[in-house]
This record gives C-alpha cells, sequence and structure tokens, in this order.
C-alpha cells in the first residue's frame, strides 16, 4: 500500500511531463490521476473486504445460506453490468468528473448502509445499489484517463498502473476489511469504505476539466463539442472479437476463487488459512511489476499479440492445475514418494500462482487501451477527427462495453464454474477453461493473420498552426455539437 502511495506521487509527474501544454495541464493530469486512481483503489477494496468475514456473519446472525451468499456477492457485477450502458448515457449527458462523483456518492450511501443492515434482503438491495455506482465509478474512471491521456502511449502507460492500483486493492482490501471487523464488529468496514469514498467524492468533484490553461487559469482556448459516439458505432469486428477477452479473464478469476482454498488443502496438505491468503496473493505481485512493463511490449509488437500471449498463458495455468489435482486422471505426483510429492505440488502451485499473475497483466491490462484505440481509428476515419478528438467521441460507448463485459464474467463465472465442478470435479473443470481459453486465442491469431492492414488516416487541413488543439481542426458538417 506504502509503495502505492509513493506511486501516486512519482509515476503521474512522470506521465505528465509527456503533456503538451506545459505546467498548467501537469497539474491537471496529476489531479486527475490522484482522484481517479483513489476513487479505484477505494471501490475495488470494497468489494473484497467482507470475502474474509461476511460468510459467517450472515450465517450466525441472519441465518442465511449458502446460496443465498453467494447471490449476495454475486447481485453486485450483475447490477453492474446492467447499468453500465446507462452509465456510458449518463457520461455523455453530464460528463465523467460529474458521473464519477454520482458513482462515489452513492456508492458511499449504499456501503453505509449495507453495514448497517441485518436481512438477506437488505444486503440484497443495498449490493445491488453498489453494483450500480460501480458501473458509474468504473465507465466514469475509463472514459476520463482516456481523454486526458489519449496518446496511446499515454494512455497505456496509465491503464498499466491503474491496473497495478487495483491489484493493491485485491490484496488490502480483504486484509482491511478483517482488521476493522475484528476490532469494530460488522458495521466498521462498511462505515469506513463510506467515509472513504465520501472523502474523494469532494475531492473528485473539485478536479479541473480537461482543457489547456494559461499561467493565470484562464482557458486559452473553448473546447469544439463533438457528438460522442453510441455503442452502435464502436462494435467493429475488431472490438466484438477482443470483448470475449474481458469476459473470461473475470470469468476465470470468479471460477477458481471458491474452489481454489479447497484445492490447496487437498494439494499441499493441512496448511493454515493465513498461508493459503498468502498464496492466493501471490498472483496480485508479479501483476504488479508487468504492468508497467505491458506499454513497452505493446509499443513493440501490437497490443493484440500481447493480449494473446496472455490468453495463452491461461490456458496453460488451468491445464497445469488439472494436472495437480490428486483425483485427475494424469497427475503429476503419481509414481513419486509422499515427501518428494509435498515438494512438487509446493513447487508447482508458487509457480502457477506467478504465472497466472504474468498472464493477468498480458491478456487483461492492454485491453481496453486496445478496443479505445480500434473504436477510435474508426470514428476518425469516417468522420475526419483527429485522434484525440475520435479518443473523446468514443471513450464512454467503449468504456461502458469494457466494464459491462467484466461485470459479466465477475458473475458468471461463480456460477458456470459451480455447474461444471458438481459435475466434473477440479480437474474437469479448469481443463475444459483452459481448452476454451486455448480455441479463442487460436479464433483471434486465425483472425489476425486474415486480416488486411489497415489504411493510414489522411490528415485533416488545419486553420491554425496551433499543435494539438481541437478547436484548431476544421470539422467537418457531419459531427453536430452536443446540446
Amino acid at each position: 500500500f506504502l509503495a502505492s502511495a509513493a506511486s501516486l506521487y512519482a509515476l503521474p509527474s512522470a506521465v505528465a511531463r509527456r503533456c503538451t501544454f506545459g505546467r498548467a495541464m501537469e497539474r491537471h493530469k496529476m489531479w486527475a490521476l490522484f482522484s481517479g486512481l483513489m476513487a479505484f483503489f477505494l471501490s475495488i477494496s470494497v468489494l473484497y473486504q467482507m470475502a474474509p468475514f461476511f460468510q459467517v456473519y450472515a450465517e450466525e446472525t441472519a441465518g442465511a445460506s449458502p446460496a443465498e451468499v453467494g447471490a449476495i456477492f454475486a447481485v453486485l457485477p450483475g447490477t453492474s453490468f446492467l447499468f453500465s450502458v446507462p452509465a456510458g448515457k449518463l457520461i455523455m449527458k453530464i460528463g465523467a468528473k460529474h458521473t464519477l462523483v454520482v458513482g462515489l456518492t452513492l456508492l458511499s450511501l449504499s456501503s453505509l448502509m449495507f453495514g448497517r443492515s441485518g436481512s438477506v434482503q437488505d444486503w440484497l438491495f443495498w449490493r445491488s445499489l453498489q453494483g450500480v455506482a460501480t458501473a458509474a465509478i468504473y465507465s466514469s474512471i475509463s472514459c476520463m484517463f482516456a481523454k486526458t491521456f489519449p496518446s496511446p502511449s499515454e494512455f497505456a502507460y496509465v491503464n498499466g498502473l491503474q491496473q497495478s492500483v487495483a491489484n493493491v486493492g485485491f490484496a488490502v482490501g480483504p486484509m482491511l476489511g478483517g482488521f476493522l471487523f475484528q476490532i469494530g464488529g460488522f458495521v466498521w468496514p462498511f462505515r469506513a469504505s463510506a467515509i472513504g469514498h465520501a472523502i474523494f467524492s469532494v475531492i473528485s468533484s473539485f478536479t479541473p476539466d480537461n482543457r489547456p490553461r494559461s499561467e493565470a487559469g484562464e482557458p486559452l482556448v473553448e473546447p469544439d463539442p463533438v457528438r460522442h459516439a453510441t455503442i452502435r458505432d464502436v462494435l467493429t469486428v475488431d472490438v466484438l472479437l477482443l470483448l470475449p477477452t474481458g469476459i473470461l479473464v473475470p470469468g476465470f478469476y470468479g471460477a477458481i476463487d471458491p474452489v481454489l482454498a479447497k484445492h490447496l488443502a487437498l494439494c499441499l496438505g493441512d496448511i493454515d488459512s493465513s498461508i493459503t491468503g498468502v498464496l492466493m496473493s501471490i498472483p496480485a505481485y508479479p501483476s504488479i511489476v508487468l504492468n508497467f512493463v505491458v506499454p513497452g511490449l505493446m509499443a513493440r509488437m501490437s497490443a493484440d499479440c500481447v493480449v494473446v500471449i496472455g490468453l495463452l498463458m491461461f490456458a496453460f495455468v488451468q491445464v497445469a492445475l488439472a494436472w495437480t489435482d490428486p483425483d485427475s486422471a494424469v497427475y503429476v505426483g503419481d509414481g513419486i514418494s509422499p515427501e518428494k510429492e509435498s515438494e512438487v505440488q509446493w513447487a508447482w502451485q508458487l509457480s502457477l500462482f506467478v504465472v497466472m499473475g504474468s498472464a493477468t497483466a498480458l491478456g487483461w491490462t492492454p485491453l481496453l487501451p486496445d478496443l479505445m484505440e480500434k473504436a477510435a481509428a474508426r470514428v476518425q476515419a469516417r468522420e475526419g477527427l483527429t485522434h484525440d478528438a475520435a479518443v473523446e467521441a468514443v471513450s464512454p460507448s467503449v468504456s461502458s462495453l469494457f466494464n459491462g463485459a467484466a461485470a459479466i464474467g465477475e458473475a458468471a463465472g461463480p456460477i458456470i464454474g459451480g455447474i461444471v465442478y458438481y459435475r466434473c470435479g477440479f480437474s474437469g473443470t479448469f481443463f475444459l477453461g483452459g481448452l476454451a481459453f486455448l480455441s479463442y486465442a487460436a479464433v483471434l491469431i486465425s483472425y489476425r493473420l486474415k486480416a488486411k492492414p489497415q489504411e493510414a488516416v489522411p490528415e485533416i487541413p488545419r486553420m491554425s498552426s496551433a499543435p494539438k488543439l481541437r478547436s484548431a481542426v476544421m470539422l467537418p458538417e457531419s459531427i453536430t455539437p452536443r446540446k
């Protein structure tokens, strides 16, 4: 957490030094990064902070069954998916900054009321409102970063930083939630979450808008209003082919989380729950490191290649996990002594967790920048916009699609994984999962080999020599102002 906090100071300034408009814009970018990343960290933490204690607490105080507890967990990503498209439309109407403030305020209220509730029905209601709030938060943060950092290299770097902060939230959320629950009871984790979101709701409302300013703080130019692209406008074949990645990666983690603790106990023996927690947090660390390497890989090879490599690594991890199941027909421990078998299992599990985190960085982190660039290229060629204007036009719709796909994976992963696990066991579940990832990667490779190289977009005549100012670009008559 301290390393992440330090990165919030050092890394935004490194990105901001690349900006076009000097110190005034540098300050704006640092504000946008700070408010967006901390809001993202808090919203990720609240999703996972109740994992260590909620199931036992709900069973003891409200008599909740395991199915009801599962429904309470699943209703958040489910409602987040349903409201991802309305969140994009809200961004088009009131802007990303105001949508973020609305989402943070709603998440603060719903988190506080969730902690004060004591029945399954109340928990379901407030958890669903948390899903509505996270849909607004995730879409607005993605859109805000895309508009503030329209350059492909900048946005890829910032997106990697965002995913690293998410990994910190995954690790810190359960630990912090369990600590607050232990010292203050059920209401304290959610009360602390409500306070944090309320604070950053206020901070986000004071984030400067995305316009170049003079040293005196006055806008240098008035921005030209552009028509935002709809979902239909950005759904190209390239975008449709990549969207399943946004479903498969969260779906994998959703499917493995409920069964991994039992699998580790079966493979590694009677290990303490704290050791299990440490093992399950291992994928976060290689992912944090590689998230800063991914932008460089995207510059040296296409983003599609990086995504395919990540998908192939996910396929390997799942097949290898199936081999470590003692009930598997092809078991890595067959024919060796019990002492050697334990060493082999520890080596396999630790190695696979590292590969799992690496696969997440390679398969997930490039996805949003890749989707944004593909959608922007189509709008840029069709409407004659500059690259920055095209990114601004497509960012609400692409953000909604991306976060909606992730919500589908988060909600469907535990359900589909549970059904397949019940019928096929651990090894069968993840062997089939590996086969699904491998098949999808083969489809992407086949399409890329057959796809024709994209034609270059012609330059748009400029009315002024001012560099990279959208107001200095002659927009075609087909682009109608946003009312």
